[in-house]
């Protein structure tokens, strides 16, 4: 069963060294992965609410396996402008840290949880848009399984690299039209 709790700052060791992992340096924290007070000053402004951006482990049967945020678009407005927004929308990011949850489906079934759970009990929230980077295959798959549609692929100057644009709507929002 999946699950999720804020991150708190006891669980910053551990985010760390998920932040460390070939894996997790290619797509979220960079080649030269991330130092504990690198971690800290990253994370606990979020952690504290001083920052739109809400952080969150995930765990599978109640042990913490990876991470994942979330936040709307509204709050990073250039970011938001540049992908052309014009939805309520909110967005995600995450990665499984657990080498070995990797693997076995889990991306999605995290994703459609986490959709439910959070991001689409905001009733304000009309859509869901994600950037990854688009030589992330897996993580592309694994969006696509959860129900994100491509809309293009984009290069972003806040991006090392073209990002593919996907989207997915609240589940009702052909209701509400």
């Amino acid at each position: 069963m999946i699950s999720f709790r804020p991150l708190l700052e006891s669980d910053l060791p551990l985010l760390q060294s998920w932040l460390n992992l070939p894996h997790v340096k290619a797509a979220f924290s960079g080649p030269q992965g991330m130092t504990m007070e690198e971690v800290r000053q990253k994370y606990m402004p979020r952690i504290a609410g001083h920052e739109p951006t809400r952080p969150f482990l995930f765990l599978q049967g109640g042990v913490p396996v990876g991470y994942i945020q979330t936040y709307l678009w509204r709050d990073h407005p250039a970011y938001s402008s540049a992908l052309q927004l014009t939805a309520e929308s909110a967005s995600l990011d995450l990665f499984i840290g657990e080498e070995s949850a990797q693997g076995h489906g889990l991306g999605p079934q995290v994703l459609q949880a986490f959709l439910t759970e959070v991001i689409f009990a905001d009733p304000a929230v009309q859509s869901c848009v994600i950037t990854p980077l688009a030589s992330n295959a897996r993580a592309c798959r694994a969006y696509e399984k959860a129900g994100f549609v491509h809309k293009r692929t984009l290069v972003h100057p806040d991006e090392p690299e073209p990002v593919q644009l996907m989207e997915l709507l609240r589940p009702d929002a052909k209701l509400r039209a």
